[in-house]
Parts: structure tokens; C-alpha cells; sequence
């Protein structure tokens, strides 16, 4: 019997490719579920060919990116230095002997695992981070080479981050890539804000905070799901399949950290398996990254209509730069948040599901929402206008990948197009009015 890996060989080398589902190494399935943790080269588009189009030039480019990978907070950080280790010698204990579940490798892995990072390194870029801007930036660099040339000027960039470590120093390691680490001292930024306007528009939304944010009603979903027989039933094989006794027994808040780690370590190691993702089964990694789906769908999501309509102001800065007269700043590169980026994607109309996602939805493998997908570090949302004979058009990449906005079939969709089916984002931004609450405003 043929095994999975020879018969993905096979189909790759014939042609005869079926889906990327049915082509994955079953012991690294947990990759393609990682939520918001996942890292960005698992989702990017890594093919830098010129996005020319025939009697097209392009003019200006609109990006909004996620800061890179980075690490944990210190609330998690704290957790995988006390509880991990209790784990991992249960683990060693139950399992002395390699077998089909724990090879040798993953137990001489666990043997030796120890955290690497500390409580004060919490939520900062990671080196992984720094290398994700730098490809990113070179990428883009040679999709559009005039529009991002490789000498920095303050007239043709406007660079802007959010006031976090995380923001500043992907700007940083992003204008590396773009002009090289000895000119990175050259780059201006304006100051940054803690609430920005157009960087983080939720952090002055109190019907959001209210409503959303600090709504017990908003993780339902979620908490419905974590205590579906889907959840428990993977829980249960985990248990099972780890040899854990009863007093032994994984709990909900277990198996999430352990997810959580094999996530991150997956992000920043390239090379080596975390030895907590060996501990993992795939249907764990599946159910956790539901939980994750639920979770951001209604918090940045579709799941209330203040959450993705305060983004109307983001899209307008959007709009602005692509409209203005003004020659420059060519390129507006923003180094931001995961709510800012699935504000700013369900604001769009993108990944929006036939009908609201429920913790009834765990079998539906088709959902567009997809955090593992659509959500990793390093997402970036761009738009790049084009002049083409005397009408212009948009060009709309999400994680490099050309994307097709709602009501455009072609790749290159006519601005006044655009500007008509998002009419009421233009003329009915009021960001004030639609954020106020009105007994909290009084």
C-alpha cells in the first residue's frame, strides 16, 4: 500500500493534483490550523512576478499590514513556564517507550524542551517577524518597482505604526528590506498614537467596547463550541491516545496551551518541529482553531454590524490616497493589529459566509472564514491604483494573493465601480455618531 507521502509525490510529479487537503503529511496537519498564531509564509504569496497589465500603469499603493510574529503575552508566558513542564513529565512518564503516537524523536524532543523566552520579552517582534517584513517588503519591492523604489524618500513614502514595540519595529525591518539595514536610520515616522484613528479606530469606539468588546453575549459561540461533543470527544482521544490516567487528565485549559505553544514555536522555528505539536492530534489542532474562528468572527468579524462598519473610516484613508491630485506620497504602508486587518476585510465584504458562523458550523470544511487563513501574522490588506488609457483601476492583493472585491469580476476593478458599491462607507461614515453610546455619552 502506497503511503500518504509517495502519493502526494506521485500526483505532484503527474499533474494530478487533487486539493492541498489531500496532500499533507498527516503528522503536520496541525500546520494549517494555527488561528491567528499561524505564520505568515504559510499563507503568503511567495511568487514575486511584475503585476503589469497591458496599456496599465500603476500609480499609487495603499498597504495595511499586521505586525510579524511575536511573542507571547505574559499571562501565557507565565502559564507554559509552570504548567508545561507538569505536562510534558506526564507525558515522559506515560509514554517510556517510543511508538506509533510518540516516536523517539518526539520524546528525546520533549526531554529537552525548555521555553526560551521570559516574561519581560512579551508581545515584541520575533526574529521571524523581522524576516517576514523583509521578504514582504522585497516582494512587493519587485511586483512594483515603481511605485516602491529601493532609495527612501519622505515625499514618496508615508510610513505610519501603531505605539507598540511590535508595530515600530516591523516598520523597521520592513524599510530594511526595501532599502537596505544601513539606510533604516534615514526613515521618518509621525509619532505614533495609542488610538490611532485610522490604525486602531476601535480603540475610540465605546459602542464597540460596549457592545462587542465587553459583550459576555459576544463569546457564546465560543463557549457553545468548547463544550460540544466535538470538543470533548478530541479532548477524550488526546487523553486517550497520551495515556493519561484519570487523575492525569488534559483539561479544556490544557489542551489550549499546548495548542497555543505548538503554534507559536511553529512560527518561530522554521527548521524544528515543537515537540508540542507532536502531542497534539489534528482533530485537537481542528477544534482549537474553531474556537478561534467563533472567537474573532464575532469580536473583528461579521458577527455585529458596528464592528466592520467603524472601518469605513480606515477605507476612506484608503480612498483618499488613491484619489488625491497629489503626485505624492506614492506608497502609504500602515504596520498595524489582527482587528484592525478583520475589521477592515469583513468592512470589505470578504470571507463573508452564506449565513452567520455558529459553533453548529464545525463540519462545514467550506467556511470562508478562516483565521488560519485569512489571519496570520504578518496579514496585509493592499490596493494599488492603476491608470489604464483615462480610466483607473484598483488592483486588490490580501497576503500578496489577488483577491476579487464583491460586485468585480476582474482582477482590475474600475475605481467609480468601487466607489459606487461602497457608496454608504464613503457617505455615511460618521464615525462619531455610529460609535457613540448614547448612555455612556451622556
Amino acid at each position: 500500500m502506497l503511503s500518504l507521502n509517495f502519493l502526494c509525490v506521485f500526483i505532484t510529479i503527474f499533474g494530478f493534483v487533487y486539493s492541498i487537503e489531500e496532500c499533507k503529511n498527516v503528522s503536520e496537519i496541525y500546520k494549517f490550523h494555527l488561528g491567528t498564531k499561524t505564520p505568515y509564509r504559510f499563507v503568503a504569496n511567495t511568487m514575486p512576478e511584475r503585476m503589469d497589465y497591458p496599456g496599465c500603469e500603476p500609480q499609487k499603493l495603499w498597504f495595511l499590514v499586521r505586525h510579524g510574529t511575536r511573542t507571547p503575552s505574559i499571562d501565557l508566558i507565565e502559564n507554559m513556564k509552570e504548567r508545561l513542564p507538569e505536562i510534558r513529565d506526564l507525558i515522559l512518564e506515560n509514554n517510556p517507550k517510543p511508538s506509533e503516537r510518540l516516536r523517539n524523536s518526539d520524546l528525546y524532543a520533549l526531554r529537552k524542551w525548555k521555553l526560551k523566552i521570559d516574561s519581560t520579552k512579551e508581545k515584541i517582534l520575533a526574529h521571524e517577524g523581522e524576516d517576514e517584513m523583509i521578504d514582504l517588503a522585497e516582494r512587493l519591492q519587485m511586483r512594483f518597482p515603481s511605485l516602491l523604489p529601493s532609495t527612501y524618500s519622505n515625499t514618496t513614502y508615508y510610513f505610519k505604526y501603531t505605539k507598540s514595540q511590535r508595530t515600530k519595529a516591523s516598520a523597521k525591518y520592513f524599510a530594511a528590506g526595501l532599502f537596505g539595514r544601513q539606510s533604516v536610520r534615514d526613515v521618518w515616522y509621525p509619532t505614533p498614537s495609542k488610538k490611532d484613528p485610522v490604525l486602531r479606530f476601535y480603540k475610540l469606539c465605546s459602542k464597540w467596547k460596549d457592545e462587542v468588546k465587553d459583550n459576555p453575549e459576544s463569546v457564546r459561540e465560543k463557549q457553545l463550541f468548547e463544550n460540544s461533543s466535538h470538543m470533548l470527544k478530541a479532548i477524550e482521544a488526546m487523553n486517550y491516545e497520551l495515556k493519561f490516567k484519570d487523575n492525569q487528565r488534559l483539561s479544556l485549559e490544557d489542551v489550549h496551551l499546548i495548542y497555543m505553544t505548538c503554534a507559536f514555536e511553529t512560527a518561530w522555528y522554521r527548521k524544528n518541529k515543537s515537540p508540542w505539536c507532536s502531542a497534539l492530534t489534528s482533530e485537537v489542532a481542528k477544534v482549537m482553531e474553531f474556537t478561534e474562528d467563533l472567537k474573532y468572527y464575532y469580536r473583528d468579524g461579521y458577527g455585529y454590524e458596528i464592528t466592520y462598519k467603524q472601518a469605513c473610516v480606515t477605507f476612506n484613508d484608503m480612498l483618499n490616497h488613491l484619489e488625491s491630485t497629489s503626485q505624492y506620497p506614492k506608497s502609504t504602508v500602515y504596520y498595524t493589529h489582527s482587528g484592525t486587518l478583520l475589521k477592515m476585510l469583513s468592512h470589505m465584504g470578504l470571507y463573508n459566509d452564506s449565513k452567520p458562523l455558529t459553533h453548529k458550523d464545525f463540519d462545514q470544511s467550506g467556511n470562508k472564514w478562516r483565521v488560519s487563513k485569512i489571519d496570520s501574522f504578518g496579514t496585509n490588506l493592499g490596493f494599488i491604483l492603476y491608470r489604464c488609457d483615462q480610466k483607473y483601476k484598483v488592483l486588490t492583493l490580501h497576503q500578496e494573493h489577488v483577491v476579487h472585491l464583491p460586485s468585480c469580476e476582474e482582477e482590475l476593478c474600475d475605481l467609480d465601480q468601487i466607489k459606487e458599491h461602497y457608496n454608504d462607507s464613503i457617505h455615511e461614515c460618521e464615525f462619531d455618531e455610529m460609535c457613540s453610546n448614547n448612555e455612556n455619552d451622556l
